[in-house]
This record gives C-alpha cells, structure tokens and sequence, in this order.
C-alpha cells in the first residue's frame, strides 16, 4: 500500500523508504466531484459510523501500553444491546477542522493514549509508526504490524494533520534477538473522509471517495531537513498555507524550497546564507545546560541534537541572518547574495 500523495514530488525527490514505494498499477483517477458537496456526504456517512460503532474502552484504556490489537471496533446491529465496558465512538473521539484544498474538513480522532515523550512531529517529519488501515464499510487494506519509517511529506492529508496531535514513546529498550520495544507511545485511532484521504483516486483495496480509517501506534519521529540546507522542512511552507510545501517555490524553478538548496535562486546555497554556530559536549545533559542557557532571539532556533562518531553530542543554533533589515531573511532575498560567516 502506498501512502504516496503527490506525484510530481517524488519525480524529484526519490524517498527510501520501502513502505512508501509507488506502484504504476495502483492508482488510477477518475474525474473529480466538487469537494465541498462530497464534503457533506462524507461527514454524514462518518457520523453514520461513528455512532454505530463501539470500542472496548474500559479494556483498552486501562492497559499501560496499548497496541493496535488491544482496540477493537465493532458495530452494534440493530436490536443489540451495547456491551458493559465499551463505549460508542461518538462519545469519545475529538471533532477536529482543517482546511485542505480551500474546503473545511471535519475529521475525527479517538485517542487512546496521548504519548509520554516529549517530542511530536510536524506534518512534514520522519514517523516510526504501526499502523492498520481499513475502509469504513470494514475491508482492511494495508498494515505494517511491526514500526515502519515514514515520511509524513508525502502521505495523505490526513495523516499529515494527525500524528502531529500525538506524542513519542518517553523510552525505548533493543532486545538482543534485534527488536526494539518501546514504552509509553502514542497510540489511537483516526476517521478520515475522502477528501482527507485519496478522493477520486482509485487506490488497490480503496474505491474512489471512500471514507477510510486506521489504528496506530507513534513512536519515534525525526526533524525533516529534505534537502539538508539546515532549514526544517516545516519551515519552508507559505505564509497563507502552514501545510504548503507544496505551494512555496521563493524562485520560481519549479523546484519546491524544502527540496531546493538555493531557495532564493541567488547562487548561494541557503545553508550559507545563514549563521550556523555549533555546540557540543561529551554528555547529553552538558549540551543540553548549555543549550538552555541562551535566550533565543525570534530568528534564531536550535537544531535536532545529534551524536558525532566520538559519541560527542552536538546541536547548533541557526540565525535567519538578514543583513539589509528589509524583512527577508538572506537566505530569501535574492538582492542579498554574501555568505554569512560564522563567527
């Protein structure tokens, strides 16, 4: 199953990861409805499921760490009574709202546990995530039962505006048969209408304009730098759309920011239009106190810490230098075309 979104991207950027593989024979479109009415017909069906559908609540709630196979959704049959100990779906999830395609979308999650980490990702990071997909009339359609990196870049809309609402296991343990178990994770469930999902796109195991949902589990994430220019990629979006990576091109090169080293078109790469000064320490709480003591100014912000060969730990802090005051960072500007030194 692929959870590939947009197309021309990856004819640009080629992702390895194997989960978000694309498959020619697995796509194929037929001619759009308007959104905003097929909108209202989603939203109908999801509240159609949601209020015939339980869970297992007391059961799955009560566990430390619960997994995918710990909730089970089920249907009430007319003429059934609600078993003790389970809960309408209705009753539980959050009603969220989200803007996609100029049409306000409402979709639905069910969280079972928050995240005991402290990280969460942006709509645009690495996840490590289990996940079991399945259309709301109950045909199962892909599941990665064991952690699987995953580019939120490019995946559904959904997906996108989701596991940002969820946090990171607090600690992880590797096993020596080479597993790795993790404790505190995220884990809940999402309801996606169509037009947050693959619309009018007729994907293997999901019919054009289905409404589709998924259990899953979060438990790492990774700051994205695409193009390793030491701006985050959820960063370089537009100021009209905080989900437009795919919308902000500052050069017009048809090469989207988050994947173009030159963002401006000036012939200075972006990475040396900015301040970049490193700081490291031989323990993780070192980098850390000395991290904590600046007072970061509204250009500047610390990047991922990461661990160098010697197992020194290091981070650097990033200044959107902008020499000429006019409001737009160097890296921005194409008037501006010097190479920033780090002190």
């Amino acid at each position: 199953m692929n959870f590939n979104y947009n197309i021309l991207l990856l004819s640009i950027f080629i992702l390895t990861f194997s989960s978000c593989e694309d498959d020619d024979n697995s796509v194929t479109s037929i001619p759009e409805r308007d959104r905003t009415e097929q909108q209202v017909i989603d939203n109908d069906s999801l509240i159609g499921y949601l209020n015939t559908h339980y869970y297992n609540s007391s059961e799955v709630n009560g566990l430390t760490n619960p997994t995918m196979q710990d909730l089970v959704i089920s249907e009430l049959i007319d003429g059934e009574t609600l078993p003790s100990n389970s809960s309408f779906l209705i009753n539980d999830v959050e009603t969220l709202m989200t803007t996609h395609m100029d049409v306000e979308y409402k979709y639905y999650i069910l969280k079972i546990k928050q995240g005991e980490g402290e990280l969460s990702p942006n709509f645009c990071d690495n996840v490590r995530t289990s996940y079991y997909g399945f259309t709301t009339d109950g045909a199962v359609f892909d599941e990665s039962t064991s952690p699987t990196p995953i580019d939120l870049a490019v995946t559904i809309p959904g997906w996108k505006r989701v596991f940002p609402q969820f946090n990171t296991s607090s600690s992880f343990v590797s096993n020596t048969d080479g597993t790795v178990t993790f404790e505190g994770y995220g884990m809940g469930a999402m309801f996606l209408p169509s037009g947050l999902g693959y619309f009018s796109n007729f994907v293997t195991g999901i019919p054009s304009y289905s409404n589709i949902a998924f259990k899953f589990e979060l438990m790492q994430m990774e700051l994205n730098d695409h193009d390793s220019d030491n701006i985050p990629s959820y960063m370089e979006v537009s100021d009209s759309n905080e989900f437009g990576l795919f919308d902000f091109d500052t050069d017009g090169d048809l090469i989207y920011n988050y994947i173009d080293r030159d963002d401006d078109g000036d012939g200075t790469a972006t990475a040396s239009e900015i301040k970049i000064d490193p700081y490291s320490d031989m323990t993780l709480e070192g980098l850390q106190t000395i991290l904590d003591a600046f007072e970061l100014m509204s250009n500047q912000f610390i990047s991922p810490i990461s661990t160098l060969p010697d197992g020194t730990f290091t981070a650097n802090i990033i200044t959107l230098v902008d020499k000429n005051g006019n409001g737009i960072p160097n890296y921005l500007d194409d008037t501006e075309t010097e190479t920033v030194v780090t002190e």
